[in-house]
């Protein structure tokens, strides 16, 4: 399933695409020339600075916000030049800079996030842009509203400077589409950043942006922060509830979460004592929960001396490479030796999980996706998941039992599906009972937290990502538990953990298709980005950040 349009609709289709090119690359021209004077020493002095020193110096007024906005533009440009993470500069962030200046700068109180440049992921939606997530049917198409995350970071005094690439129909942690091209990961531009939210993840990790936005349905935060080395945390649905994005709507149990990316844990809690909870924000959603940040249990939690934790390194649906393996337990290993109580947590019935949550994601059947990649031009690193979802449901029944003794996973996948609208009923009721079942486990195991791999593999060359569609389980599962997940990069792939893939002995993989896909995939990956995740009980998104930092240290 390639290009699936008629000739002269195919013609459109693609002169859309070099107009859309075009206009980028005139705004990244013009972009340029604003900021190609200025003095390279500030500018290397401006991003040398952690996101936390960022916001002192501007609070301070040793630099005012055009100053920044003009270090992190120059930044951005060169990170698109080399891994094309950027969709869209947005112009006008240089009259906003300007004007934030003129009211704010040398006043001795500023908005809290005052001039910080940040990255729009291009799903979110900014007034006068498309928002196409790799669509031409939604090219030429500006909107006319903001993303309300966006409107509140405004209001808080950071600058949105530039639109991140993502995949197309978003629903990939490949980031590519046929708009805008794809996007390299920051340690090999041969392999993927992730996705959805590849872009922003990207230009996090190589500097292009002070923080970058992101939102997560099955993972698509928490896989771009794992694979390109950067910080994210998924807070529990209701903590940030985000209107005017492009996704899948109606999504139902299963948990839509939005966050941040930064390079050190302490700068997601600087982001997010100033929007959990926010009156102003609640003004705009009012269904967001009213619990501000609570600092306390932050530093009750960083500041404990014994916590109990939770941990698994394999989730029994799906075992992840050596490499996520390891970083699990060396962990572990090492919260141990600081004193906490490590305690073995099993996933319980983990291919029932893994069905709920498929059942969840494609409550429709997939008819909306299947939609959008009508009369498209399919990217074609999305060739496998589109056409995937055109296999008609007595093929996947037959396919699901043929397959069951040679690859579980496959099987499950494939058998995971509804049809009628009682099986949609059906599939929200199973997701109740496991969410209790799950949350009876926590509670009898009286964990304060759950560290677990962050994904099933590292970064993976693009053209693999399509096959491997069952590692998603890794960070679905909380979604649909709707508790807050978060990443933190603590090391990378070594030679040994390529070795141990390749062993059939450290790491069988039989028949198993699937699981020859993921050896194939992550072979030879020495150097990539590798980190753990840390999961906490609902609104304990402060408890969730303080074992990170603890952990996050542990690894210095």
């Amino acid at each position: 399933m390639g290009n699936i349009l008629p000739w002269k609709s195919d013609a459109a289709a693609r002169q859309a695409i070099v107009e859309a090119r075009e206009k980028r690359e005139k705004r990244f021209e013009e972009a340029r020339k604003r900021v190609e004077n200025q003095d390279p020493a500030l500018r290397e002095a401006i991003l040398s600075l952690s996101l936390v020193e960022l916001r002192d110096a501007l609070q301070n007024d040793s630099y005012n916000a055009q100053t920044v906005l003009a270090a992190y533009a120059w930044k951005a440009l060169q990170v698109q030049e080399t891994h094309n993470c950027v969709c869209q500069f947005l112009i006008e962030s240089f009259d906003e800079a300007e004007a934030a200046d003129k009211k704010f700068s040398h006043q001795d109180h500023k908005p809290p996030l005052y001039g910080l440049p940040f990255s729009v992921k291009e799903n979110s939606f900014l007034k006068g842009y498309d928002s196409c997530i790799g669509l031409t049917k939604y090219l030429n198409k500006p909107v006319q509203t903001d993303c309300t995350m966006v409107t509140h970071l405004r209001s808080l005094g950071a600058v949105p400077f530039v639109i991140a690439n993502v995949p197309q129909t978003l629903l990939s942690f490949v980031c590519s589409n046929p708009v805008y091209g794809t996007t390299g990961n920051p340690k090999n531009v041969h392999r993927t950043p992730g996705g959805s939210s590849g872009g922003d993840a990207c230009l996090t990790a190589l500097g292009g942006t002070s923080f970058g936005t992101g939102n997560d349905i099955a993972g698509s935060l928490r896989i771009p922060a794992s694979m390109c080395g950067v910080v994210g945390l998924k807070p529990t649905q209701d903590r940030y509830v985000v209107h005017n994005v492009r996704g899948i709507p109606g999504h139902g149990r299963l948990a839509l979460s939005f966050g941040f990316f930064t390079k050190r844990v302490e700068e997601q809690v600087l982001l997010w004592e100033h929007v959990f909870g926010s009156e102003d924000y609640r003004k705009l959603v009012p269904e967001c929960a009213p619990v501000p940040y609570r600092a306390h249990l932050y530093t009750e939690t960083t500041d404990k001396k014994s916590l109990r934790i939770g941990y698994f390194t394999n989730d029994g649906f799906l075992r992840p490479t050596p490499g996520c393996e390891r970083v699990v337990q060396e962990t572990v290993d090492r919260l141990r030796a600081e004193g906490h109580e490590l305690v073995r947590f099993r996933v319980p019935t983990p291919d029932q999980a893994v069905s709920i949550l498929f059942k969840c994601l494609f409550f429709d059947g997939g008819t909306f996706i299947r939609n959008l990649y009508s009369n498209e031009i399919v990217d074609p690193y999305m060739k496998e998941s589109a056409t995937l979802l055109k296999i008609p449901k007595t093929v996947r029944w037959l396919a699901s039992y043929a397959l069951s003794s040679i690859s579980p996973q496959a099987s499950t996948a494939m058998g995971s599906y509804v049809q009628t609208v009682d099986d949609v009923r059906l599939a929200q009721e199973a997701c109740d009972e496991y969410v209790k079942e799950f949350t009876s486990l926590w509670h009898e195991l009286q964990i304060d937290a759950l560290v677990c791999p962050a994904f099933a593999v590292p970064s993976v060359p693009h053209e693999n990502g399509g096959k491997l569609t069952d590692c998603v389980f890794a960070t679905g599962l909380y979604n649909l538990l709707d508790y807050p997940a978060g990443i933190v990069p603590v090391d990378c792939v070594t030679k040994e953990d390529d070795a141990h893939l390749m062993d059939e002995e450290s790491w069988p993989t039989g028949n198993n298709f699937v699981l020859k896909f993921v050896r194939n995939a992550a072979a030879n990956s020495e150097g990539l980005p590798l980190a753990v995740q840390v999961v906490t009980l609902p609104y304990e998104e402060e408890k969730c950040l303080g074992v990170m930092k603890i952990i996050e240290n542990l690894w210095k």
